[in-house]
């Protein structure tokens, strides 16, 4: 029965770090939706505002040009006239045509950063939650590590190093416990209690597996 040394060179940080899939980009959706949509909000705002103050301002520019081209006497005839108002109009149709497909294309952007930085939080506190249910359930392991990029790399390091710590003073224990039943059946212990004293080390080592 030498469970101890197998126990202390097992690797608690075994397994590769998980691969990101584009299902899974959207771990929690309140909250990643929640602050996507607070930025992209206040971006989209920025940007209808300022580009209302654009457009204004290329409006009156056009006024300003149109009405002094028309003083011109070789846009007496009203056809050329018409033609010429056309085109200015087209021109402020054009500039906010630009403005839309620039607006339209920052909130898709930001969008998708917003989604891809809240990720980088939210993967490291999922994994986190598995990891914290393993404990509950009563085993001692760490099974792979954080993907490169994501946050909490050094919440996650000191959370390695508890799991470790306490794999080796679990391992101590049950070292302690084998001896114990050692003395205890050289002693002449009853088989009952025993029993019971390997039962409790298998528990213990099960933790460690």
């Amino acid at each position: 029965m030498e469970p101890t040394a197998q126990m202390a060179a097992s690797p608690s940080h075994a397994g590769a770090p998980p691969k990101r899939k584009l299902r899974n980009f959207l771990l929690d959706r309140p909250f990643q939706l929640k602050y996507t949509g607070m930025v992209v909000t206040v971006t989209a705002v920025l940007c209808a505002v300022l580009g209302t103050l654009e457009y204004r301002a290329s409006t009156e520019t056009s006024e300003v040009i149109l009405g002094q081209s028309l003083a011109d006497p070789m846009y007496s005839e009203p056809s050329l006239r018409r033609a010429l108002e056309a085109e200015f109009r087209a021109k402020d149709r054009e500039v906010v045509t630009r403005l839309v497909v620039i607006l339209g294309s920052l909130i898709v952007l930001l969008g998708l950063t917003g989604i891809v930085i809240t990720h980088k939080v939210i993967g490291p506190v999922y994994k986190m939650k598995n990891l914290f249910r393993e404990v509950i359930a009563g085993r001692l392991r760490l099974a792979g590590k954080l993907r490169k990029g994501d946050e909490l790399q050094g919440f996650f390091e000191v959370y390695a190093q508890m799991i470790e710590a306490l794999r080796q003073r679990q391992a101590a224990e049950v070292a302690e416990l084998e001896a114990a039943i050692k003395e205890a059946e050289a002693a002449g212990a009853s088989k009952a209690a025993l029993e019971k004293l390997d039962q409790l080390r298998l528990e213990m080592q099960r933790a460690l597996d």
